[in-house]
């Protein structure tokens, strides 16, 4: 298998560079939106559909899939090496502050233990919750690799089926066993068991390099794709799961990928190109910081969680980040924002 030539025909594109950004504000809303200050339509797609989490773990693992098809061990230490260092370094970085006001203050604002910090260093689920998803990306990356090793030609074809015994576990409410434990316990495996199949539903997708097929139907395609998008988030077609768990998510994510990643910008201006990739690159910093602009946003302007809220969060996050990566510059910490 021609691993280089495989990689250059599934490069990102600027629609997926659009989703992704579109994603990172419908998280942001998902967790800021007080459902009593809203329209009922964006209320409707911010709190009862689950769409952005999993089309991220889809968008992720698709343009992984030649590391782990290819077994390299090089990219990923390299994939590793980007999740966990803001896995580690802002809970660290948040643990300093928020202690260190506490104590310069006289005992005000919030003190951290060490306990609370190894939890959340261990598990992802703690003080800096949104971390739970790069704990479960980095997680399902290493356990990629091994079954990669393991089994070779048969990676797929396993992580399939143990994609299927995922969904038995799921649609059979199997994690009623995990409910005497506590949450930073149960949560991160119950999250990492509900995106493990569409994270191998991205790798088989990308496996099947159909989007230059349907490229050949491209307005076809695109306008089938958000009709049945539109049409999931009106009806319930599928058995109501928590959280990310069900087979939804599969059709949501394959969905939303194929609508934008057809939008034709492949000859849109240089500067639209550019501005679109300056504006998208720093989700990172966006999804992890998220938590601490909405505690400041409600203090200090908006205190209701309006849409408001949502929009001045995510512009105070993007030029945290923004500012950030810069400072950075070409040092392995531009990973906290980019």
């Amino acid at each position: 298998m021609k691993i280089e030539n495989s990689y250059k025909r599934i490069n990102r594109n600027l629609g997926i560079e659009i989703l992704r950004m579109i994603l990172c504000f419908w998280v942001i809303s998902f967790h800021c939106l007080n459902k009593n200050n809203i329209s009922y339509f964006l209320y409707f797609i911010t709190k009862t559909k689950f769409y952005h989490v999993p089309c991220f773990s889809f968008i992720s693992f698709y343009y992984s899939y030649n590391i782990f098809c290819g077994a390299s061990k090089k990219n990923v230490l390299k994939r590793l090496e980007r999740l966990l260092i803001p896995y580690i370094v802002w809970p660290l970085l948040i643990f300093l502050k928020h202690n260190i006001i506490h104590f310069i203050f006289n005992n005000s604002g919030r003190y951290i233990s060490f306990h609370d910090l190894k939890i959340q260093l261990i598990t992802g689920w703690g003080f800096v919750i949104p971390l739970w998803f790069l704990f479960s990306i980095a997680f399902l990356s290493l356990f990629f690799f091994i079954l990669s090793n393991i089994f070779r030609k048969y990676f797929l074809l396993i992580t399939q089926l143990l994609a299927l015994l995922s969904y038995i576990m799921q649609y059979s409410q199997i994690y009623d066993c995990l409910n005497n434990y506590k949450k930073n316990i149960k949560m991160p495996i119950i999250f990492s068991i509900s995106i493990f199949p569409i994270s191998v539903f991205g790798l088989s997708f990308a496996s099947l390099e159909l989007m230059n097929t349907l490229k050949l139907n491209r307005y076809k395609t695109i306008f089938f794709s958000f009709v049945i998008l539109i049409l999931m988030l009106k009806y319930r077609f599928f058995v109501v799961m928590n959280g990310y768990e069900g087979i939804e998510y599969i059709f949501s994510s394959l969905f939303l990928f194929i609508g934008f990643y057809l939008i034709p910008l492949e000859k849109a201006f240089l500067q639209f190109q550019i501005l679109i990739k300056y504006i998208t690159r720093y989700t990172n910093g966006i999804y992890c910081l998220q938590g601490h602009a909405f505690s400041l946003v409600k203090l200090k302007i908006d205190k209701k969680g309006t849409f408001k809220t949502s929009v001045i969060s995510y512009i105070i996050l993007y030029f945290i980040s923004f500012i950030g990566s810069k400072i950075s510059g070409k040092s392995k910490f531009k990973y906290l924002f980019e």
